[in-house]
């Protein structure tokens, strides 16, 4: 993955973190081996001591998510030069993340890379996982499929619809576009042999759901949420079937989209029709 990439997700963090007291946003993008972006934003306290850094953040929520190995960390601040990891956030991503690559960078483009061990010239303590207690036996003993999982957008959707409210009744009529990363765009080859495709997306501005009640899109009758294409869901993901108008580089034009925009795109599938094994 592309070192710029990684900066513009560091970037996006930022968005998330919380600093009243000292109003420095910093936003943290971890990648791990197999190319998954875990992001952390710094979060202050009113007891300075209690703040901790957007590096560390990222880092913890990665462990957390079952990630052991990563490559390289992103660090987005908007200071000249650069800011580097404090002390702290250098011993920490030292023993779980090794000797990893550290890219800092502004908003005004600068950008400074090096390995970890040149930003912590003697650490503390060995950087592996050998040490840690977990095994396959006490996995297997838990139910760890209610862990939650991280997903990591592919790209985003560009139509007229600010809101869920806006989207009219003959939108299978109306084109949208589908934006994909450029890191991606290679996945997007002969897909434009396809009629159709499915838009997996995530629906950002839902909130909460319930599990029965009454669904205006089924005449007021009582349904429950899987039962229906209600938009507040447990996980408020959405498949849409669009019609592939155009493909365009990294830009797909397609007919009949539901989705608002700005809407993150998780994944591009295509329709196997109904008649085929």
């Amino acid at each position: 993955m592309k070192d710029q990439t990684l900066l513009k997700a560091a970037r996006a963090a930022r968005t998330r973190a919380y600093a009243p007291y000292s109003g420095f946003l910093v936003g943290a993008a971890l990648l791990t081996e197999d190319n998954r972006i875990v992001t952390g934003g710094n979060i202050e306290n009113a007891s300075y001591g209690l703040t901790v850094c957007a590096e560390r953040v990222a880092i913890w929520n990665a462990v957390h998510a079952g990630h052991r190995k990563f490559t390289k960390i992103a660090v987005a601040t908007d200071s000249v030069p650069p800011a580097s990891p404090c002390g702290a956030c250098r011993q920490v991503l030292w023993e779980l993340g090794g000797n990893i690559e550290v890219i800092m960078g502004n908003l005004s483009g600068e950008q400074i890379k090096m390995p970890l061990i040149e930003l912590l010239a003697k650490p503390f303590g060995e950087a592996c996982w050998e040490a840690n207690p977990v095994d396959d036996q006490l996995l297997a003993g838990e139910e760890t499929w209610r862990l939650p999982f991280t997903a990591n957008p592919i790209g985003y959707v560009i139509s007229d619809y600010p809101e869920p409210q806006k989207i009219p009744d003959h939108y299978r009529e109306l084109l949208s576009k589908i934006i994909v990363d450029p890191e991606f765009e290679e996945g997007l080859y002969r897909l434009d042999e396809e009629k159709e495709i499915i838009v997996i997306s995530h629906l950002h501005k839902a909130k909460g759901y319930t599990l029965k009640e009454q669904r205006s899109g089924r005449g007021h009758e009582v349904y429950g949420v899987f039962a229906c294409r209600a938009p507040l869901r447990p996980n408020a993901l959405a498949q849409s079937i669009a019609k592939l108008v155009a493909i365009e580089k990294n830009v797909l034009t397609v007919r009949g989209l539901d989705l608002i925009n700005g809407t993150p795109v998780i994944d591009l599938k295509t329709v196997i029709p109904l008649n085929q094994d």
